[in-house]
């Protein structure tokens, strides 16, 4: 859903996290007079000039054009995106998943598939590659991160690795461009199987690459399990702070490579086993959270990350 005021993405609610802010300091008001939500210093949309210019019946219709297919942020990613990709390759916003994955099975139902990704990036012979999505805050909660995993693992099953950037963090261009560029040059991308035929994505298969995690210790894709599950993404801020604290702190001292080989061979079985838990995200958040606000105030910065190789 999206916000009624700014029109950014407020998951399941009227108001985005800023604008209900706004609403409990007054700034934005439910009008009375034309039953919607706006500024209280602004005029009813009921009496602006133009909505007078109408013909008398015209606020009969049911449907009416939204003035963007896009929001102003997601506007500004988009140009970001269309000058990072090589030449050769394509950028759509607001893609409906059933648009370019589609079921091998004949089940009767394919309503997972009728959620959009912000961006689709395809080859020159429209073919799908890269799914992009710009995360808020409103992809913390519960019920949002739920909806992110089963996109991802739709993606995922299908051979269409996705990418996602924090809009907290503003458009980094360089970044944008090296993640990007870092998921090309590993195409193509493995197929990663999370459903069976006979099922609804919505009970999905444990896949883990834990057994993985444990032989090589690899950070990238394998490295964070609580942190990323925790915070919805490895890629955000909170997650950048804790690599930066891995990478550069804790893997110079002989103890701290310890403690980082059992948490790679414990995390991903606690993950797998309670990562739907609302107990376990309670948990570990809060945790985490007076973790990195007591790196962050000690220097280690939430700024992207670009993880080493692995542990030496």
């Amino acid at each position: 859903m999206r916000c009624k005021v700014c029109g950014k993405e407020s998951g399941r609610y009227t108001l985005c996290y800023s604008c209900n802010l706004k609403r409990k300091n007054g700034e934005i008001i439910k009008c009375p007079v034309c039953n919607g939500w706006h500024y209280k210093d602004k005029p009813c949309p009921s009496s602006d000039t133009s909505a007078q210019s109408k013909s008398g019946n015209e606020s009969d219709f049911l449907y009416e054009a939204k003035e963007s297919l896009i929001t102003n942020a997601e506007k500004s990613f988009y140009a970001a995106i269309k000058n990072a990709v090589p030449p050769g390759y394509l950028v759509f916003p607001q893609i409906n998943l059933a648009t370019f994955i589609k079921r091998t099975d004949d089940f009767a139902f394919h309503n997972e598939l009728f959620r959009n990704v912000d961006f689709l990036i395809t080859d020159d012979k429209y073919r799908p590659i890269i799914v992009v999505e710009i995360k808020d805050q409103t992809h913390l909660t519960s019920d949002r991160k739920e909806r992110d995993k089963k996109v991802n693992n739709i993606c995922e099953e299908a051979g269409i690795p996705m990418i996602s950037f924090w809009s907290a963090y503003g458009v980094n261009e360089p970044y944008i461009r090296r993640k990007i560029e870092e998921t090309l040059n590993k195409m193509p991308f493995q197929r990663v199987h999370h459903f069976t035929q006979a099922s609804q994505p919505n009970v999905s298969t444990v896949v883990s690459n834990s057994s993985a995690a444990r032989q090589t210790y690899t950070y990238k894709k394998n490295g964070c399990y609580i942190a990323t599950c925790v915070y919805g993404s490895y890629d955000c801020p909170p997650v950048w702070t804790l690599r930066r604290f891995r990478d550069l702190i804790l893997s110079r001292h002989w103890y701290g490579r310890i403690f980082i080989r059992f948490y790679y061979s414990v995390s991903p079985t606690l993950v797998n086993l309670f990562g739907n838990a609302r107990w376990f995200h309670r948990l570990f958040k809060s945790a985490l959270n007076r973790m990195v606000y007591s790196l962050q105030k000690r220097g280690v910065d939430g700024t992207p990350y670009h993880d080493k190789a692995e542990i030496e």
